[in-house]
Order: C-alpha cells, then sequence, then structure tokens
C-alpha cells in the first residue's frame, strides 16, 4: 500500500528501523536489487551442505511480514529471508553474537550455517531440473 511511493532505500531505511538494527551492508545491497521474490531457478547448497532455496524475500515481503508479525524466530533473533517449497527457511540472524550469519532449517531444526549473506550466495548454485 504505502510503500509503493517510496524508494528501496527509504524502505530499507524504515525497515532497519522498525528492527531497532542495521542490515547487514551484504544482505542490504541485495535487497536493493532484488525485486522477485520467486528465484528464476532454486539455488541448491554446495555439498556437503544439503539444501536449497527457491524464494528470496525482497524489501516489500520483509516489511508485510513485519505488519504482519511474521518476521521469523524473533526469540532466536532469526528473521525469515527465503525459503523453499518443501518448508525448508533461510534465516538472516541478527543477534549480536552471530550478526548477518545465514541460517537454514528443515521441519524447525536449525541444519547449516552461513557465516554471511555473502557466504550463502557463494556456496549456492542454481540447481538443474
Amino acid at each position: 500500500g504505502e510503500y509503493i511511493a517510496m524508494t528501496t532505500s527509504e524502505k530499507l531505511r524504515d525497515f532497519e528501523q522498525r528492527l531497532r538494527c542495521a542490515l547487514p551492508d551484504d544482505y542490504k545491497s541485495f535487497l536493493q536489487t532484488h525485486t522477485h521474490k520467486l528465484l528464476p531457478t532454486p539455488l541448491a547448497f554446495c555439498a556437503p551442505r544439503s539444501g536449497s532455496i527457491d524464494q528470496l524475500l525482497t524489501i516489500d515481503d520483509l516489511l508485510r511480514n513485519d505488519e504482519r508479525n511474521m518476521i521469523g524466530l524473533p526469540e532466536k533473533h532469526l528473521m525469515h529471508i527465503g525459503h523453499n517449497i518443501f518448508g525448508g527457511y533461510l534465516y538472516l540472524d541478527v543477534s549480536d553474537s552471530a550478526f548477518g550469519a545465514v541460517r537454514y532449517s528443515e521441519n524447525y531444526v536449525l541444519r547449516e550455517h552461513f557465516a554471511s549473506f555473502t557466504e550463502f550466495l557463494e556456496q549456492t548454485v542454481p540447481e538443474d531440473y
């Protein structure tokens, strides 16, 4: 609704104010240019990791989730940033101790850990069907 007139940078600033913390720079740059939640090709995790992601949220999705109080797992300081059709979820860690790390969970079990959003992108490859 009211976000249509805002620039992506304004939306990011607004979201960070709501979150009461700055987003990691690598993730923020990604959000600057990422406009479609559904990825053209799912991203598969490189071995030995297992998992894949077919949707990465846009800043609009993050703002909508915040309005619906569906931001992720606040008690674990994990913000939902993506998922797959099989119920796997990708989270950004916004805790002080692991700020900027990316975690992947399936069936409510945290299975994979990436040190940063950049490492997540570097450790994934477009999946071939």
